[in-house]
C-alpha cells in the first residue's frame, strides 16, 4: 500500500496556526504597551522548530504577504499595509529573523530539551530586539522599551516554556507515528 507524503501541506498549517495565534490577543492599555500581547510568538518559535528553516522562513513570509494584501490575519483580524507597517512591523521583521536562525540552527542542532530552551529564548530575544528597533521611528528609545519589550517579557518567557513543551510533545507524537509506520512495513 502506497503512503502518501504530506510534506506539502505543512507551510498552509503554519500559516493558518499563524493567523488563529495571532487572535490570542492580550490587549493591554496605552499608557503601558504599543501593541497586544498574542499567540504570534509560540507560533513563530514552534513552527521554526518543528519546519526546515526554509519551510519555516517562507511560511512566516506568506502569512505576512496574506496579511498586507487583506486577509484579515493579523492581531484582532486585522490586515492590510497600515498595519504590517505600523508599530508591529519590527515584531513582523523579528517573526521573520527567528524563523531562519532557530530554523536553521534547529536543523544542524540536537532535539534536547536543553538546546530547544536555547534556540527559542534567542529567538525570543531576536523578536523582542527587532520589535525595539521597529519602534524607534515612533518612541524614544527608553520609551519604546519600556513600552515594547517590558509588557512582553512575562508573556514571553511563558510562550518560550510553552512552546519547548509543545515541540517536545510533537517530536514525541511523530516518533511514534513513524515507529509505528516502520513497523506496518
Amino acid at each position: 500500500m502506497k503512503s502518501w507524503n504530506l510534506d506539502f501541506l505543512l507551510v498552509p498549517v503554519a500559516v493558518v496556526c499563524l493567523a488563529v495565534a495571532a487572535q490570542l490577543v492580550i490587549k493591554l492599555p496605552a499608557e503601558i504597551s504599543v501593541a497586544p500581547i498574542t499567540g504570534q510568538t509560540l507560533a513563530v518559535l514552534m513552527i521554526a522548530e518543528l519546519l526546515d528553516w526554509k519551510k519555516a522562513t517562507f511560511s512566516v513570509l506568506l502569512y505576512l504577504f496574506l496579511g498586507i494584501i487583506g486577509l484579515p490575519f493579523f492581531a484582532d483580524f486585522e490586515s492590510g499595509w497600515s498595519t504590517f507597517s505600523g508599530v508591529s512591523l519590527g515584531y513582523f521583521v523579528g517573526f521573520v529573523l527567528a524563523a531562519i536562525i532557530i530554523g536553521s540552527w534547529s536543523d544542524k542542532s540536537s532535539n534536547k530539551v536543553g538546546p530547544t530552551i536555547l534556540r527559542a529564548f534567542v529567538a525570543t530575544l531576536v523578536i523582542l530586539l527587532a520589535g525595539w528597533i521597529g519602534l524607534l521611528r515612533f518612541l524614544s528609545p527608553t520609551e519604546a522599551f519600556s513600552k515594547g519589550i517590558l509588557p512582553f517579557l512575562p508573556g514571553a518567557l511563558i510562550k518560550l516554556f510553552l512552546a519547548v513543551i509543545l515541540v517536545g510533545l510533537s517530536r514525541r507524537f511523530m516518533k511514534l507515528m513513524s515507529d509505528l509506520k516502520n513497523e506496518q512495513l
